[in-house]
């Protein structure tokens, strides 16, 4: 689905789109690419113009689209779940409200083109997401980190970051703007990850055990999995082996699959690290490894035994890492 968008649209990448300016404007990876996975009645009524968001209860007045975006984000989308994933899971914003997040009583209108009910958990979720760059808590760790925290690389301000050689095949565009194109992927596309697993979300999950379910709010959950939200892009960060939570209590010792994600403890938006960003992680439920897309189309399994130094510079699309080798993945 991603080459059909990108022969259609002279090689620019089928990034996410996370504007700061105002709240209105998101747009994920999937929302660009459902014309090329057989969803006819999503990519037909999908509204992306700026006066529109994937939260939109009603259908933009003045357009040309019937029904909201937020009916369409209850669409599941079967070629976005991996088999293996068993887990029953919807996803919403964590911002909307500090109890809301937790309920699932959003309904569809008798003609099928408004949500009624409280702010809650609607949006079906994927278990493939982009990896947008390094973690700049990897310094030391990898060869090419960010040049700051997620918080301050999604701002809207900050400019430094947008061809950092942190950045990955489908960087998210923050200014609404900002286009990828396959050209700039310098590394190699059999070589970079274009969109690997992290399966389960928001729920979230340590080595296959459930921790924090998504309707128990005072455990948080997993921020991100819904195929229409940006904040499902990952920027890899890696795992304690406990899966406890990286930064302030440790660094990372492994690189995937020991959770899908750290927890948003309320429905604010958890610390200063990732302001409004996801917080999930590469993870699957298949035994000892992890699927990834490269950049080439092809579909790797990699193992979870791999460096958090390779599996970093499979994620640059321009770090140009040396020694990164088929056989270290």
């Amino acid at each position: 689905m991603i080459h059909n968008y990108m022969n259609v649209n002279k090689e620019r990448v089928p990034h996410s789109t996370r504007p700061q300016v105002g709240t209105k404007g998101r747009l994920s990876w999937v929302t660009r690419c459902v014309a090329f996975i057989e969803e006819p009645v999503v990519a037909r009524n999908w509204n992306s113009g700026t006066a529109a968001n994937w939260t939109d209860t009603t259908p933009v007045a003045g357009s040309n689209y019937t029904i909201a975006n937020g009916v369409l984000a209850m669409t599941q989308i079967k070629a976005l779940k991996c088999p293996a994933d068993s887990v029953i899971s919807l996803d919403g914003d964590p911002d909307t409200s500090s109890s809301g997040f937790g309920n699932t009583n959003r309904t569809v209108s008798a003609d099928g083109t408004t949500l009624t009910g409280s702010t809650g958990l609607f949006c079906e979720t994927t278990d493939y997401s982009p990896t947008t760059f390094v973690d700049a808590r990897l310094s030391g760790l990898a060869d090419v980190v960010a040049p700051d925290t997620q918080k301050v690389m999604s701002s809207g301000t900050y400019t430094n970051g947008i061809g950092h050689p942190s950045l990955g095949l489908l960087s998210k565009d923050y200014d609404g703007k900002t286009d990828v194109y396959l050209r700039q992927c310098t590394d190699g596309l059999s070589k970079t990850i274009a969109l690997v697993e992290s399966a389960g979300r928001p729920v979230k999950i340590i080595r296959g055990r459930v921790v924090n379910s998504d309707v128990d709010q005072t455990n948080g959950r997993v921020n991100g999995g819904g195929w229409c939200r940006p904040a499902s892009d990952l920027a890899f960060k890696g795992a304690k082996a406990d899966g406890s939570s990286i930064g302030a209590s440790g660094t990372p010792d492994q690189a995937i699959n020991v959770t899908n994600g750290e927890s948003v403890d309320t429905a604010v938006f958890s610390t200063s690290l990732y302001g409004k960003e996801g917080t999930g992680d590469p993870y699957s439920f298949h035994p000892n490894v992890v699927n990834a897309v490269m950049g080439d189309g092809s579909v790797r399994t990699i193992n979870e035994s791999v460096a958090i130094r390779v599996f970093a510079a499979l994620v640059t699309r321009a770090g140009a890492e040396s020694g990164v080798t088929d056989d270290q993945q």
